[in-house]
């Protein structure tokens, strides 16, 4: 199973999440894992610093910085067990967390939010920017845990997947519940062989073609599963026919998953690429928690902070 050493924690928003710290918490003390509890304060406006003296402004930063400390302060003590530091920062939410991950090395960020639109900009910049698996943590009143972890079994992205099956595997462990795996398939040229006068297709055939895809991702789950550290795991296989940014929602409401690990990007050593149509579909539909997790070697085009 994977485990984090160096986990960065970063509330955003006003609103509290009690499970949420209990969540971090139990993650780090089985790891081992140092904590980081990370607080950003917004900069005045421009429009603001206009207006009002440099001092003015200085005085209502010092005040905000004072509460959020405070805030963070309450939750390290919630951490018993745990080697847990607190700091704060004037910035950028997103960019203040990236560059940290970056100066402080960290494998994991865990953030929560108010899910207003500001949040949900910061969370997709994380997402699409930031060089280790981001973990949204959402409010939920489900008894069990159900963890989905969406993959594609494709040979250029077997790394990708391993770290997903690992990722999944291991929070279902760390909490106990059902674990299920999936993957969106098609067959190419469908529509066209079934509508198209030039490339029209008897249905039989059609329908054998389809067979036989299905198969084939079958028995590529079943090896991807083989190959993993996690083989031994009770996997729920689901193979679900359409596209990717559909189905993936459908499988999370219909077996109410309340944590989807998935990769937000298909494509490695590019540096700060963002994620691809399926996971912003994806992402703009679920409402669970969820965990991202970038391809290897992914470099993230943020500074890290000094």
């Amino acid at each position: 199973m994977r485990r984090f050493c160096n986990i960065l924690f970063s509330p955003l928003g006003n609103t509290d999440n009690p499970a949420a710290i209990r969540r971090v918490t139990d993650l780090a003390r089985r790891d081992g894992a140092k904590l980081t509890l990370l607080g950003t304060v917004a900069e005045s406006p421009r429009r603001h610093r206009l207006l009002h003296s440099a001092e003015f402004d200085a005085a209502i930063e010092a005040v905000e910085r004072l509460r959020m400390q405070e805030r963070l302060e309450c939750w390290s003590a919630a951490t018993e067990g745990v080697h847990t530091d607190v700091d704060v920062r004037i910035g950028n939410a997103a960019l203040t967390v990236i560059g940290r991950v970056l100066a402080g090395r960290h494998d994991l960020v865990v953030v929560t939010s108010d899910e207003d639109d500001e949040d949900r900009a910061t969370i997709k910049r994380l997402l699409r920017k930031c060089p280790c698996p981001v973990w949204v943590i959402r409010p939920t009143r489900a008894r069990i845990q159900r963890v989905l972890v969406a993959v594609n079994p494709e040979a250029d992205e077997l790394e990708l997947n391993l770290s997903l099956l690992d990722v999944a595997a291991g929070m279902t462990e760390l909490h106990g519940g059902e674990l299920h795996i999936c993957t969106a398939w098609e067959l190419y040229g469908e529509s066209t062989m079934r509508s198209s006068a030039f490339a029209s297709a008897p249905n039989e055939l059609i329908d054998n073609y389809l067979e036989a895809e299905q198969e084939d991702r079958a028995h590529a789950i079943d090896e991807l599963i083989g190959l993993s550290t996690t083989s031994d795991a009770p996997w729920q296989v689901h193979l679900a026919k359409g596209p990717p940014g559909t189905v993936v929602p459908e499988l999370v409401n219909h077996h109410r998953i309340n944590l989807l690990v998935m990769g937000t990007v298909a494509r490695s050593g590019i540096s700060g690429l963002v994620m691809g149509n399926t996971a912003e579909q994806v992402l703009d539909h679920v409402r669970c928690s969820l965990i991202a997790v970038k391809p290897p070697g992914f470099e993230s085009p943020i500074a890290a902070l000094s």
